[in-house]
């Protein structure tokens, strides 16, 4: 008797969990509420979060905008031109919104939860040079940052300065699982990496890959399990944001310059399209849940809430 309800018991078991495996029962959030997470709680979606079809370039780090800097830094104190050329150790550096795109890039349709992606006229071209081959560094930073969603700027409080900032930086919706960036090279031995802000403030660099080929290629970094995107209180998820974007020339092993006079003596052009997430958006739901709203621009304390 014993033997068949253990039989019984252990054939239970497997089909409980063939059940969680198939439905992918697996509610992510962390909180206990009155209601338990559904069927639905995974909800794994691709998000754009950067289409370059209206993006502005800041000529200061204080403007709005892509905003462009580079290692070693461009020479400024010459007071006449030739002076200027032959200390200057960046002889190019630019970035400007250009028409084109990948064909082979798909196109959002109208129900884009960002609204962006929906068009692909412009991307974004960079254009540089150094003089002297070495470690030399390009890095765009990243725009203002805005709600992903509602485009709203989003203030960050900054501790050294006392007061509310607009730091730079994409929002990443939800728990990214992944990043993808087109990318048109020219073969030039050079690598990219992104530099992503958890919501505690610590930077993350995702993994360094060449963009050594010809044409467009997308390219996918994937997000590291061990950074912070929840917590235990509400809302669970935690946005991060990508801050910026950097480029490395190639070096050998033994540090001497990897490139040809020929590869040196020319400009290098390299060219983004469409950013987008891989990520779960999954949040848990519980009445009452936005009325913290009420305390939102200026609430007065006679002010009712629903």
């Amino acid at each position: 008797m014993n033997s068949i309800r253990n039989r019984i018991f252990i054939v239970t078991l497997c089909l409980t969990a063939a059940f969680i495996v198939a439905f992918g029962i697996n509610g992510y959030s962390r909180i206990e509420t009155n209601v338990p997470a559904d069927l639905s709680g995974e909800e794994t979606r691709a998000i754009v979060i950067e289409d370059f079809e209206n993006s502005k370039i800041a000529g200061s780090v204080e403007e709005d905008g892509w905003f462009i800097t580079s290692n070693p830094k461009v020479y400024t104190k010459a007071k006449d031109e030739e002076t200027l050329k032959k200390k200057n150790p960046v002889m190019a550096l630019d970035l400007k919104p250009v028409d084109g795109g990948p064909n082979d890039m798909k196109v959002e349709d109208a129900f884009s939860i960002t609204g962006l992606g929906k068009d692909k006229k412009k991307i974004m071209g960079l254009k540089f040079r150094f003089r002297y081959p070495g470690s030399n560094v390009v890095t765009i930073e990243a725009p203002k940052e805005v709600d992903w969603k509602e485009r709203t700027p989003v203030m960050t409080y900054d501790q050294a300065l006392r007061t509310d900032v607009q730091e730079r930086g994409l929002q990443i919706p939800g728990r990214a699982k992944a990043i993808s960036l087109w990318v048109h090279g020219r073969g030039f031995p050079y690598t990219l990496e992104l530099w992503v802000k958890d919501f505690r403030g610590d930077v993350h660099i995702l993994e360094k890959q060449s963009i050594n080929f010809v044409g467009w290629r997308p390219m996918i970094f994937n997000v590291p399990q061990n950074l912070p995107q929840s917590s235990d209180s509400y809302p669970v998820t935690r946005t991060a944001k990508l801050v910026r974007m950097v480029i490395r020339e190639v070096t050998s092993v033994s540090g001497e310059h990897s490139r040809t006079s020929a590869r040196n003596a020319s400009d290098v052009y390299v060219f983004f399209d469409q950013i987008k997430v891989l990520t779960d958006t999954y949040e848990v739901f519980f009445d009452g849940q936005d009325m913290h709203k009420a305390f939102e621009g200026g609430s007065s304390s006679n002010q009712k809430t629903q």
